[in-house]
């Protein structure tokens, strides 16, 4: 997964549990970096969810961002 994404949305722990739950599609798991992918089925938007906290166990609360939509610009 490339850093170079933008994000226009974030949501931590519980409340990014249960968005993803309830609004997105599973898309893929990457268990070696601890990646979830998500696609919105009413929008097309695409979502990732991971756990930045690597210090925390478990890598702390989950982490949901709203992939940003490239404008074409530049």
């Amino acid at each position: 997964m490339s850093e170079a994404l933008k994000y226009d949305r974030e949501l931590n722990g519980a409340e990014a549990q249960e968005f993803a739950r309830l609004h997105l599609n599973l898309i893929r798991v990457d268990v070696e970096s601890w990646i979830t992918e998500y696609v919105c089925p009413e929008t097309g938007g695409r979502w990732i969810e991971d756990y930045p906290h690597s210090e925390m166990h478990g890598g702390g609360p989950p982490r949901l961002r709203r992939v940003a939509r490239d404008t074409g610009g530049a």
